[in-house]
């Protein structure tokens, strides 16, 4: 009976067999793709669009615009090309912006014509790759194919022709194994993770956690896959899938008690079963033949374009660093690749070679490339943006290398970025060995403006100033000429805060309630230990929480001609934020504040320093909101940037009120507001915290403002689907059956969000500030916090982090994870509205 249920399991997967790859026989057509695309984004307006191919100019793609008669004329040398020279179109003579958010196109009454003579454009790179492994996960666990069309259009028309398709990879591992092997279904379903963690079992990081899979899901997201990749082909893109990184269930170890198996390390403590996962050596005999047979039933299933990324060692070091057992590593990985598909080229994430003083030394980096010819070899350069390793090791040792953007960890919002220093990175490559420009951010729907500059690249060559300027004409329609100087000053004040290098990643507010930023998370505090960059995360969560004024070292004295008084916090961000910052030898006259100021904006240090004023008022956009203690506060004395630019945006609304981006723009930015409110009216808590019982009475008001805050911050968040919890969950769901499978799809979409792991192993990694989440779940932990360290001080008590956070994981944050409260997949409130009405409550009235 049990060979039995195998087999008639067998015969549903082979199902999937049966649908033929036909993309393989496919008659490529890029007219009619982009035309259907067209018609997708333009349905009233596809017929006045006349597409022709044209060939490449030396090996690059060509895309161009004319006009014939009242025709507006696409030319280009593929699909993606054609569906570029649809978006140049767009941006350039619509004024208008089709972005991964809101999907939504706002024209001219009628459409302009492009000169009948013609302009042309040559891709400065040949390929333009999109995804990090992780983006499976934190971003797109649960969309389905509504959303994918909409997604890859989006795709086509900003020039990526070289796309990451991960998705029902497993009924490839599954077929594998089963038809080798004789594994059971349970045998994989206790190796798969749960649907939100597909990606860290894919780099064999973690197994079983949030599982098991049913077949049901198994199967459809096969379906999808296929579904997206004929999109994607019929596109001319080149999409990247997956091939055996040498990750075994324990079935198979079991079974086969002599194969060449080590275990890896507890990622991030993820305690047993769930850590500690096997990896099969690759010079193993199995280790060919797995290898060999993934493929080989891959090709059956989706075709091959005959790039596979692969990763056997993300975040963990191989047993040995002597170069030739890393040499034999990669060569043996390589070769089962190419015993099913002899074309195959290795895509690999650079991101294990990103700390020069660890495992992966020049000798270790160097012999490991060596296993594979330089051609057939491509890496992602992955967070080249901020930590590139392709200058260190010499455009990796000859192999060609894609230069990568990542800038976002877990899909978390925050206003931030660094235009120059993708366009400095960018211009330093000439003479390397680059074959493409890539995005790689582990979670979307955040920071635009960074994402869409970097792959502009493909094809332009603007200084951000520059793109800046055009992106804010743009960026919400036609309209904005109308309310221009308003638009036009507060992107300005954007792009100086934050996308110069400013801002941080996330908020306090979705973070474990502390008093300090120096109470690092114990996942930060030992993030080395896992493969993360414990410094970098360690900067940007210090940069969210302020330093309590006993941390501080005063040295400027602002004087009575100063507009506000400085006080003591810019030492208190310097010793947070700054490389090298001495505070007993400060580089600046500590009598003399604009020279603290101007050392700041001219080094670069200070993330943005303005004179906003105030204890915690330094950094941009940092400067508290009227509260009931501090009724002249600091926003009404000195003013803020972010403040002139929430203004501005308020200020379009007549114009732009019904607009999706304009509408998406201003929860964010008001959303970073409330978020920096927070963050500084936390910092006046702690202070009256440690005043002792005598700080009772403040600490009090400032906790009451504290909750009124998060109230508002749910309340503006929950005006926009995009901003909430409700649609994760409803997606979540949507792909289970019985009401088991869409319960355990459920918790899978919460735990990712929150604790990440059965009692918090990243916790907040992923953390969302999401309508919804905020007062289910944020809130309540702040609650707690408030009322647990007001009366450790009204009783004279320390307040003891290690306690509350028992506290809070057996009160708030476990229960969310069963939870099944029902949330709004529809906004709840006006947008513009509630923003106007918030601005009018915590600053003041309002012109148009």
């Amino acid at each position: 009976q049990t060979r039995r249920r195998l087999e008639l399991m067998r015969a549903c997967l082979f199902v999937l067999a049966l649908v033929s790859a036909a993309h393989a026989a496919r008659v490529r057509d890029p007219v009619a793709a982009v035309t259907a695309l067209i018609t997708r984004v333009l349905p009233q307006h596809a017929g006045m669009f006349a597409l022709q191919v044209v060939p490449q100019q030396q090996g690059q793609d060509v895309m161009g615009l004319a006009s014939s008669g009242q025709q507006i004329v696409l030319r280009g040398s593929s699909g993606v090309a054609l569906a570029s020279a649809f978006n140049w179109y767009l941006n350039d003579f619509c004024n208008t912006t089709y972005d991964w958010s809101t999907y939504a196109v706002e024209l001219p009454e009628v459409l302009p014509l492009p000169p009948a003579a013609g302009m042309v454009r040559t891709r400065f790179a040949k390929w333009s790759y999109y995804m990090n492994v992780c983006t499976y996960g934190y971003s797109l666990a649960f969309v389905g194919w509504d959303y994918w069309v909409k997604h890859i259009d989006w795709m086509a028309m900003n020039g990526i022709n070289m796309p990451l398709a991960f998705v029902g990879q497993e009924v490839v591992m599954m077929r594998t194994f089963m038809e080798l092997y004789n594994l059971t279904v349970a045998d994989m379903q206790a190796f798969f993770s749960g649907a939100a963690f597909l990606p860290w079992y894919r780099m064999g990081n973690i197994q079983g956690w949030g599982g098991p899979l049913s077949l049901s899901w198994i199967q459809n997201r096969a379906t999808l896959q296929q579904q997206i990749l004929a999109r994607m082909r019929e596109l001319d893109m080149t999409p990247v899938l997956s091939a055996f990184g040498g990750h075994v269930p324990a079935a198979f170890v079991a079974k086969f008690p002599a194969a060449d198996v080590s275990k890896s390390a507890d990622w991030c403590r993820f305690p047993a079963p769930y850590g500690s996962v096997y990896l099969l050596e690759a010079t193993d005999a199995h280790f060919q033949a797995i290898g060999s047979k993934y493929i080989q039933v891959q090709q059956e299933l989706f075709g091959t374009d005959h790039v596979y990324n692969c990763d056997t060692y993300n975040e963990m070091d191989p047993k040995s660093s002597d170069p030739s057992y890393l040499t034999a590593s990669s060569k043996a990985v390589f070769s089962a690749m190419t015993a099913s598909d002899p074309d195959a080229i290795w895509m690999m994430q650079g991101w294990l070679f990103r700390d020069a003083g660890g495992f992966w030394k020049d000798p270790q980096v160097q012999a490991y490339l060596a296993g594979v010819p330089d051609d057939r070899m491509w890496i992602l350069d992955l967070s080249a943006n901020s930590n590139p390793v392709w200058p260190r090791t010499h455009s990796f040792y000859g192999k060609p290398y894609i230069w990568c953007n990542l800038l976002n960890f877990g899909g978390q919002q925050g206003l931030h970025g660094d235009l120059g220093a993708v366009h400095a990175g960018l211009a330093a490559t000439g003479g390397s060995t680059i074959n493409g420009i890539g995005i790689t951010m582990e979670g979307i729907w955040n920071n635009y403006p960074a994402f869409e500059y970097t792959l502009r690249f493909a094809w332009f060559n603007n200084t951000p100033e520059e793109y800046m300027s055009q992106y804010a004409m743009r960026r919400y329609g036609p309209s904005t000429a109308t309310v221009r100087g308003n638009i036009s000053s507060a992107w300005e004040t954007l792009y100086t805060l934050y996308y110069s290098g400013g801002g941080a990643q996330g908020s306090p507010i979705t973070l474990v309630p502390t008093m300090s930023a120096s109470e690092l998370p114990e996942w930060i505090a030992h993030a080395d230990e896992y493969g993360f960059d414990g410094a970098a995360l360690a900067r940007n969560y210090r940069r969210l929480f302020p330093l309590p004024a006993s941390a501080a070292v005063a040295h400027i004295d602002a004087g009575p001609d100063a507009t506000c008084p400085f006080g003591e916090y810019l030492d208190a961000y310097l010793v947070g934020v700054a490389p090298g910052y001495d505070p007993a030898h400060p580089p600046y006259n500590p009598s003399n504040l604009e020279a603290a100021l101007q050392w700041c904006q001219s080094n670069d240090k200070c993330g943005g320093i303005t004179l906003a004023g105030g204890s915690y008022g330094a950094r941009a956009g940092f400067t508290p909101l009227p509260s009931p203690t501090n009724e002249t506060s600091w926003a009404k004395a000195c003013g803020s940037p972010l403040l002139a630019a929430w203004a501005g945006l308020l200020r379009g609304r007549p114009a732009l009120a019904d607009v999706p981006s304009y509408r998406y723009d201003l929860v964010d930015v008001t959303r970073q507001v409330l978020s920096n409110n927070f963050t500084a009216v936390l910092g006046e808590y702690t202070n009256a915290f440690g005043e002792g019982k005598g700080g009772l009475r403040s600490a009090t008001a400032l906790a009451a403002h504290l909750r009124d805050i998060l109230g508002d911050y749910d309340a503006i968040l929950s005006s926009d689907s995009n901003f909430m919890l409700g649609p994760w969950i409803a997606d979540a769901r949507a792909w289970g059956v019985t009401e088991g499978d869409q319960d355990l799809l459920e918790f899978n979409a919460r735990n990712q969000l929150t604790l990440w792991g059965p009692t918090g192993q990243i916790n907040d990694y992923a953390a969302k500030s999401w309508g919804g989440l905020i007062r289910g779940y944020y809130a309540k932990r702040w609650d707690l916090f408030l009322n647990t360290s007001l009366a450790d001080l009204a009783a004279g008590r320390p307040f003891v982090p290690a306690v509350f956070k028992t506290a809070v994981l057996n009160a708030v944050e476990l229960p969310f994870q069963q939870d099944r409260t029902v949330y709004p997949v529809v906004p709840e409130y006006d947008t513009v509205e509630i923003s106007w009405a918030l601005y009018e409550k915590y600053v003041g009235p309002l012109s148009e």
